[in-house]
């Protein structure tokens, strides 16, 4: 049976979640990233670790693992959206939000956009706090001459370059499982067809830098905010998740010592740091 067991119909499109704790709980809807990802690749141990006490809900994201791609054009705001029309395909009022690289840039757009639908905010490395991409003409130009089917072909097929593209994720490559190495074989297999990324890049990406850079407005978050950045991050910075900081009104923040997938690398460390921020904004009564 698929990780994420559960289906909706988001915009005429089946989606595959995952629903587990109990239901008198404010629900922690987490969002993954783009590439080599789906729900169960960085959150399965998130959900392991909360489903006691809280709801944990965790969608495949549009064009990832068990779930249809997106109807619309799958760029940030296009997936922001869709995150929204998702709480209202399940029912969700208001909910506690988690997001990683992408799904923490759809975290941030839904909290500036839809602020009442967010109670608590968690973008961990997220996308979307930066005009450019790091060595952007370089990342540009290896876009549009195909290195990502290169990339998905790769990976599927050597063990020793799943492990390595693995390692650039991660601050400390020792870290790297052959489980993990396993399921990011099984996950580009998949992308090799579905190629999600390759469209949210088409969307976001041009010559002269990146669509979606939310820093302008990250001043209209209202909910109480838990920024997460990774030490040794490639992709995302943590000075710019540092800076983004001074923008968010009600804001913590924290540097892990891991690269840009912290619930992965060191869930030891993750978990406490999400657990004491939630239940720190959750009032006495509402706890279990």
């Amino acid at each position: 049976m698929p990780y994420a067991d559960r289906t909706a119909t988001v915009g005429g499109r089946r989606i595959a979640y995952v629903d587990e704790g109990p239901r008198d709980t404010v629900p922690l809807v987490c969002l993954h990233g783009a590439g080599f990802d789906h729900a169960e690749l960085t959150w399965r141990l998130t959900v392991a670790a909360m489903r006691d006490t809280r709801r944990v809900i965790v969608p495949d994201l549009p064009g990832y693992g068990e779930s249809e791609s997106l109807a619309g054009t799958p760029d940030l705001p296009g997936m922001g959206r869709w995150a929204v029309a998702f709480l209202d395909a399940l029912g969700l009022d208001r909910v506690d939000m988690a997001g990683v690289s992408m799904g923490g840039g759809m975290a941030l757009w839904v909290a500036i956009r839809a602020p009442h639908r967010v109670r608590c905010l968690v973008p961990v490395c997220p996308y979307g706090l930066m005009p450019r991409a790091r060595y952007h003409a370089l990342a540009y130009a290896a876009f549009r001459m195909g290195i990502l089917p290169v990339a998905y072909r790769a990976a599927a097929l050597s063990p020793r370059l799943a492990r390595f593209g693995l390692a650039m994720s991660y601050g400390d490559p020792a870290r790297v499982s052959k489980k993990a190495v396993a399921e990011l074989r099984r996950t580009a297999r998949q992308q090799m067809h579905r190629r999600s990324l390759d469209a949210f890049l088409s969307a976001e990406m041009d010559a002269g830098g990146l669509k979606s850079d939310l820093t302008p407005q990250l001043h209209r978050i209202t909910a109480p905010t838990l920024l997460v950045a990774g030490r040794d991050d490639r992709l995302v910075p943590a000075h710019l998740v540092a800076r983004a900081r001074e923008r968010i009104p009600d804001c913590r923040y924290i540097a892990l010592p891991t690269g840009h997938w912290p619930m992965r690398e060191r869930p030891d460390l993750f978990h406490p740091v999400l657990r004491r921020f939630l239940e720190a904004e959750t009032p006495p009564a509402a706890q279990t």
